[in-house]
């Protein structure tokens, strides 16, 4: 007799939790956040919210609410830093199309797995290397003084050289004569059009090569560009939303998209 009444207790007890249960479930669905709302990040939510949904574990897709998302993909550094102060270190949160994550800590967060934009500089000048055989030299990198501090955390001085600037690449002309190669950081001031186009003219009146990892200098005369693969890109964030690996910053999924030599 006490036995079954013990049973009819753990049976009563299943019953009771059965929606707890239910609601956990409904909670692990992914939430995508687009912070940017640009072209291609649209593209990309689309794109992730058409594959997620045909995916038997994944119930729902959830662009504005995510209070009931443990798993959130955020694209855009604004959303990844309001995240910062408020995600639970019981969610796990996956972002891309942040530029500089290391600056906003994001290598120490547990919780979060990024999916790099660009490729590292030293990355793509070792790309620029070996798919043009083009001969090894220190590459020149302009940088304006306000970012001299994030630069240096991306440049490593066996192989770039920073030639600071206060905001108009004219500046640095004279100290680029003796270098044949100029890697184009990703710094606001310098990738302002007035400078773009400054630079691009300079390196085709001296024969320079321009080096990028920066998908829309395409619409420009750079000679090397190695930027992001996007198809590559949303298949790592899908893969990052079964898998926790070890790196919690992920490398940038890219191919050689220019290469015009001078």
């Amino acid at each position: 007799m006490v036995r079954f009444r013990y049973f009819i207790l753990i049976v009563l007890a299943c019953i009771s939790f059965s929606p707890i249960f239910n609601r956990d479930s409904y909670a692990a669905d992914v939430c995508i956040i687009d912070s940017y709302k640009i072209k291609i990040t649209q593209k990309i939510k689309d794109q992730l919210s058409m594959v997620l949904s045909q995916n038997g574990n994944v119930s729902y897709a959830n662009y504005g609410d995510t209070r009931q998302c443990r798993v959130k993909i955020i694209l855009g550094t604004p959303g990844v830093v309001k995240e910062l102060k408020k995600a639970s270190p019981y969610e796990k949160v996956i972002y891309t199309f942040v530029m500089f994550p290391e600056v906003l800590g994001l290598d120490k967060k547990k919780n979060f797995y990024g999916v790099r934009i660009f490729p590292l500089p030293m990355r793509t000048i070792n790309k620029f290397f070996s798919y043009t055989g083009m001969k090894k030299r220190k590459v020149a990198v302009i940088v304006s003084k306000m970012n001299e501090k994030i630069a240096k955390k991306y440049l490593p001085s066996h192989s770039f050289d920073i030639l600071l600037i206060n905001s108009r690449v004219e500046e640095a002309f004279p100290k680029l004569n003796k270098y044949k190669y100029i890697y184009i950081f990703p710094d606001p001031e310098v990738l302002k059009l007035v400078n773009v186009l400054s630079l691009v003219n300079y390196a085709k009146h001296t024969g320079k090569i321009l080096i990028a990892g920066l998908p829309d200098l395409d619409r420009y005369d750079i000679n090397f560009i190695y930027a992001v693969d996007f198809p590559a890109l949303t298949r790592e964030l899908i893969k990052l939303t079964r898998e926790n690996p070890k790196k919690h910053i992920l490398p940038c999924p890219a191919k050689v998209k220019v290469w015009v030599s001078r």
